[in-house]
């Protein structure tokens, strides 16, 4: 890809001269012009044009975002596959179903299990009421031996068995709180392995986490993808970017959000944007990417292959062609058309891409009549006789650092 240059004035003497393009004769200062019949030209008026400088590419258009929709966390056969590829899907379609005959066992043993640490926990409630009810009746009785030893009705091995009967009754309470403690924790667990498998279960139907299209389908009815293995690809929202290809140094000229035009296989012409940049990551210097992103409605351009051109640069300049360039003692110029007189005027210039066109930099005043065929004949302070109109011709090159000119 060739890039844009200014020439310099050295440069294009260099090219006019060869061409046959004679030197301007300072007339002002020659002495009187004899009156000839007027030379006609071809003239044209030096309309400013807004000129885009572009770098052309080439690449392809992919999902913008591929989700991979992928297996749950439990081996078993994929029995159905509900979709095919291409297909647009709703948020929580179901794509695939995976069979459930163990999952359903699981569920079953989990149900059980959560059943009889319930029962466990009714179970140990029950002791510790009796335990508690234990401790009272033994506490009571070692207070009514204890006021009895005061009359002497009751003896002191009478106290100890009380009182070794009451610590009994504690012990057993302590053991029916931590038997409880115990159903408690293992209640949690099963409820939790409940929890699990339920979800397990549910996710045996595979459904579309957002809208999107299918793009791809890794697995058949009947094979056992691994936990977490990936079962579908779908491109989210079904939005497409078309991902184009640069060379490493060119990447300095480009910027994201910079106005891309897009040529569609079918001569559709899409206007979008740079959205993403990704140098290269090869080290010896590969492609780099640029990522644009396409308007809605474009999905069944996936796959395709297209060019596009990247505006980097916008500005407004007059541009002419180089056959209305002239050699001029000071440097290149033109003849402008003042009073039906030729005027000649030095300009500033740079070399467009091709060699056919040059960018006025300074020197041409805008809407200054010039003339665009400039005869070796011709001289200054020559009588002109108009050939053609005014109008201004916008031009779009086509060559490889081609310039999109448009009127302002």
């Amino acid at each position: 890809m060739r890039w844009i240059t200014r020439g310099a004035v050295v440069a294009t003497v260099a090219i006019l001269c060869p061409l046959g393009i004679s030197q301007l004769t300072a007339t002002e200062m020659a002495g009187p012009i004899n009156e000839r019949a007027p030379v006609a030209a071809s003239v044209r008026r030096a309309d400013p044009l807004r000129i885009d400088d572009v770098l052309h590419a080439f690449g392809h258009v992919v999902p913008a975002e591929i989700l991979r929709v992928s297996m749950p966390r439990h081996a078993a056969p994929v029995t159905d596959i509900l979709v095919d590829e291409g297909d647009l899907v709703a948020a929580g379609q179901i794509l695939a179903r995976i069979d459930r005959t163990d999952i359903r066992r699981d569920l079953l043993q989990a149900e059980a299990t959560l059943s009889t640490t319930r029962a466990e926990i009714r179970i140990a409630q029950s002791s510790l009421q009796v335990a508690a009810t234990d401790i009272a009746q033994r506490r009571a009785e070692l207070e009514r031996l204890e006021r009895l030893a005061k009359t002497g009705a009751s003896s002191e091995v009478q106290r100890q068995d009380a009182f070794r009967a009451l610590q009994q009754a504690m012990s057993e309470h302590e053991a029916a709180k931590a038997r409880l403690a115990g159903a408690q924790a293992s209640e949690t667990l099963a409820r939790l392995e409940l929890e699990r498998v339920t979800t397990l279960a549910e996710q045996m139907d595979i459904r579309a986490p957002v809208a999107g299209r299918v793009t791809a389908i890794m697995v058949d009815p009947g094979d056992t993808p691994v936990m977490g293995g990936p079962v579908l690809g779908l491109a989210a929202d079904d939005r497409m970017e078309a991902v184009l290809t640069l060379p490493p140094h060119a990447l300095a000229r480009v910027s994201v959000g910079d106005p891309v035009r897009l040529w569609a296989p079918d001569g559709a012409v899409i206007e979008a944007n740079v959205t993403r940049i990704s140098p290269s990551s090869a080290p010896d210097g590969g492609l780099a990417r640029v990522a644009v992103q396409i308007p809605d409605g474009q999905s069944h351009l996936s796959g395709s292959s297209l060019r596009g051109e990247i505006v980097v640069d916008q500005r407004v300049a007059i541009v002419v062609p180089t056959s209305a360039l002239v050699a001029l003692d000071n440097g290149p110029g033109v003849f402008r058309v003042v009073e039906q007189r030729t005027v000649a005027t030095p300009v500033t210039l740079s070399m467009r891409p091709g060699g056919a066109q040059a960018e006025i930099v300074a020197g041409l005043p805008d809407g200054a009549v010039y003339v665009t065929v400039a005869a070796p004949l011709l001289r200054d302070g020559e009588p002109v006789a108009q050939s053609g109109d005014l109008r201004d011709i916008g031009v779009k090159q086509t060559a490889a650092l081609g310039l999109g000119l448009a009127r302002r």
